[in-house]
């Protein structure tokens, strides 16, 4: 029986891992839920699976994170930012298993993640890369082909995408999600902290991961080796398979399968960066200091906030990050990598990139 800590309950994330908790009641057990404010869903998962330890972050702050996983097996990191940096290294540096699904943590804290070791990814796009891996030596590998679905707009005419609002962003043709994660995806820049987060996760160099849209959302991604084959992970696009994977292994299916009777026709493009820009910012930060991945990020939470509010037009997101990121640039060169100088970088950051949004709305 493994002993479960779900960080973000109450999110997308965290209520498909009950559902999988549901699936194994003779495996999994959850010991901690965590939630942000979501208090009365908070309640009623508690009721149901009766943890060790119920936390709300907005009233017992951050460090109830930790507390929630330090009596646990595995921890179900899906809360939202870089706010459960610590607890994940307290898993690691402690030799509990970490699940991540938050892209966050790697994007600002990767250096430090991997020092301590490994995390198990929760994301489609790497679990399927992990499974492509475990199948040849990775010194053999040629590319990661990271597929991307392209979001609700990836067939609309640039000129167009000014005026999107967020109840059409929040449309996505294939997936499930919440509003943060569905709105990255309609910005592609979800597949830029995808580049980053796979950087420290396969230990590969960006010119090695390529974006590929596939608007099908079938396969997951792709590996390609030296020989020139490819190797690629299919399956229904359902986080809840990820979950179990991380979770109890390949035990029989939770969710539906393939029919290959009705899966007429797979395709794959080029991303199409001058339409959606903010996909190359997983390969522009590179060019950065370290930290100027969490001002990147919290500079993308910002403008996701202000989208979703009706306060920022769609193609405002790639300037603004931009922007933010130059402004921190030049005084971040050489500063150390650490909780602290991230936390700072991302208050820093968000209150910049939220005094460019308000000089674009006055």
């Amino acid at each position: 029986m493994k002993k479960v800590a779900i960080l973000g309950s109450t999110g997308s994330i965290g209520k498909q891992t009950l559902d999988v908790v549901r699936a194994f009641p003779d495996k999994l057990k959850v010991v901690s839920l965590v939630a942000f404010s979501n208090a009365k869903l908070l309640k009623k998962q508690a009721e149901e699976f009766s943890p060790q330890y119920v936390a709300l972050i907005s009233q017992d702050g951050v460090q109830c994170l930790t507390e929630a996983v330090k009596n646990c097996d595995v921890a179900v990191v899906a809360t939202r930012g870089t706010v459960a940096l610590r607890s994940v290294l307290y898993c690691l540096q402690h030799g509990k298993e970490v699940a991540l699904a938050n892209k966050e943590t790697l994007v600002c804290g990767g250096e430090l993640v991997s020092q301590a070791g490994r995390v198990i990814p929760v994301d489609s796009e790497h679990s399927a890369i992990s499974q492509c891996l475990a199948a040849n030596k990775q010194e053999c590998l040629d590319k990661i082909l990271l597929t991307a679905s392209g979001g609700p707009f990836y067939r609309m005419e640039k000129e167009k995408l000014p005026l999107v609002t967020a109840a059409d962003a929040l449309q996505h043709p294939n997936w499930n999600m919440g509003a943060k994660i569905t709105v990255d995806s309609a910005t592609m820049m979800n597949k830029a902290l995808e580049v980053v987060e796979a950087r420290f996760l396969f230990g590969v160099p960006t010119e090695k991961i390529q974006i590929v849209v596939h608007r099908q959302s079938v396969v997951h991604s792709m590996v390609q080796w030296q020989s020139g084959s490819v190797l690629a992970q299919m399956a229904l696009p359902d986080m809840r398979l990820p979950i179990q994977l991380a979770l109890v292994g390949k035990s029989p299916c939770l969710v539906g399968k393939v029919d290959f009777q009705k899966l007429l026709t797979l395709t794959f493009e080029e991303c199409d960066f001058e339409k959606f820009p903010c996909a190359k910012l997983g390969y522009e930060i590179e060019n950065y200091p370290p930290l100027c991945r969490t001002v990147m990020n919290g500079a993308n939470d910002v403008c996701v906030e202000n989208f979703l509010a009706g306060k920022l037009p769609f193609h405002k997101f790639y300037p603004t990050i931009t922007a933010t990121v130059n402004n921190f640039a030049e005084s971040l060169f050489g500063v150390e990598v650490s909780v602290e100088n991230i936390e700072k970088c991302e208050v820093s950051a968000r209150i910049f990139a939220q005094k460019l949004i308000d000089e674009v709305i006055c």
